[in-house]
């Protein structure tokens, strides 16, 4: 079974695009389940999800506005008591900026024996449109930053959300009960440096993709001030 994870927050006028591209590739994906964590939305994010898009779908709603951290940490614990051992989960942006189109090459990654793939931003073929520069140089700043202090092969975009996961890699940071807290959008990093440090014979690989941040409706929801502090904080202190 593979699972989709979609955090969400204020999304309304996404999601409904992102699902209709997930449905048109669910014959390539199946058995699926997509697995909406709603960060108490303002808008209106729960009545999108009453439509019938054509697959199974698991949706979740925050009582109060949490952040992308925690609501990760939801949408893995729901995962976690549904999945089996064997079973593949995606994390992806939720505001159509990742091609849904690449789902299938990231499954058949995992099934030719990786651990973890990577949609990464930084390999050969892989295209970034509509992203601002300050956007742009952060994300260049800190690939450079995490490859000095946490070197590991063919490994090159350690902070973009959108990756393939064995499920038993999910399990075991799940055991780190505050692992989530107090982190934002720095987690993805955070994620990735536990595990090429912890996990051993670790196999990771990256596939290139096509990040088009125009197609996004809405503002961005990352403050970039605190998403720095704790980058900074999450490298000079190592605490993963």
């Amino acid at each position: 079974m593979l699972y989709i994870l979609l955090p969400a927050y204020n999304e309304e006028k996404n999601i409904s695009k992102v699902f209709k591209k997930i449905n048109k590739i669910k014959k390539k994906i199946s058995p699926f389940k997509v697995v909406l964590i709603d960060d108490c939305s303002k808008d209106n994010t729960k009545e999108i999800i009453k439509k019938n898009y054509g697959f199974n779908l698991i949706y979740k709603k925050h009582k109060q506005n949490k952040g992308l951290s925690i609501t990760l940490e939801s949408g893995f614990n729901t995962i976690n008591k549904i999945a089996n051992k064997k079973d593949i989960i995606i994390s992806l942006d939720c505001d159509d900026t990742h091609p849904i189109g690449i789902i299938p090459k990231m499954i058949k990654e995992i099934e030719l024996g990786n651990h973890l793939v990577i949609a990464s931003r930084f390999v050969s073929g892989s295209k970034i449109n509509g992203l601002s520069n300050i956007r742009n140089l952060m994300s260049i700043g800190a690939k450079y930053l995490f490859k000095i202090f946490y070197p590991f092969k063919n490994l090159n975009d350690y902070t973009c959300n959108y990756r393939c996961y064995d499920f038993q890699l999910i399990k075991e940071i799940l055991k780190k009960k505050k692992f989530f807290k107090n982190e934002d959008f720095n987690i993805a990093a955070k994620i990735l440096i536990f595990l090429i440090n912890t996990k051993k014979n670790l196999k990771l690989t990256e596939i290139p993709f096509t990040l088009n941040y125009q197609y996004k409706i809405g503002q961005s929801k990352m403050n970039i001030m605190k998403t720095i502090f704790l980058t900074l904080r999450l490298i000079i202190f190592k605490k993963y």
